[in-house]
């Protein structure tokens, strides 16, 4: 797979890539992701996110010709804890991508002094579950009626992940890792 992916941080010269791609995957996310969530995401709000201290918790995944087909956000919580949030190009989910990726920000985050890290999850998202489970993230709690993705409400699956050996391992297991 890193034959296949580049993984580096978003810089505000990939505006136009991150526009064009969560526009063309707009319905697919919408799945997963609160219609207010995905309104807020305008070329304003990701000009400032590329220009705040968080630009360096923001990364794309490139196919080798820079085709952008993934995104992976950090939120500080606190100086040791981040929340993380991923999305995937359709065309490109259950193929280890984002697990793939997950463990090298993973390691990255943590070499850096990130003790934990969240996730949240709606109740029906079983591909994020299972690349967080395998990535160490356990269930923290489970928030009833958190999510509306009309017409639907769903429960807030909450996972965390923390810097201990039998996750150092887990994660450490990857060949080569190079993080840009």
């Amino acid at each position: 797979m890193k034959k296949i992916l580049k993984i580096r941080q978003a810089t505000e010269a990939d505006l136009r890539s991150i526009l064009l791609f969560e526009f063309r995957n707009r319905g697919w996310f919408s799945q997963f992701l609160p219609n207010q969530v995905l309104q807020q995401q305008t070329e304003m709000y990701f000009k400032s996110l590329l220009r705040s201290k968080l630009k360096n918790l923001q990364y794309l995944v490139c196919l080798p010709n820079d085709v952008l087909i993934g995104r992976f956000n950090g939120q500080l919580l606190n100086s040791e804890s981040i929340e993380v949030s991923y999305r995937i190009a359709k065309n490109f989910t259950n193929q280890g991508i984002a697990q793939y990726v997950l463990k090298h920000l993973l390691l990255l985050w943590a070499s850096n002094g990130v003790k934990e890290v969240y996730a949240q999850v709606a109740d029906h998202n079983k591909a994020s579950m299972k690349v967080l489970l395998s990535c160490g993230f356990e269930v923290n709690e489970i928030q009833k009626n958190a999510i509306n993705l009309a017409p639907e409400i769903h429960d807030c699956w909450v996972f965390r992940w923390s810097v201990t050996e039998d996750s150092y391992y887990k994660i450490a297991r990857l060949d080569n890792i190079q993080v840009c």
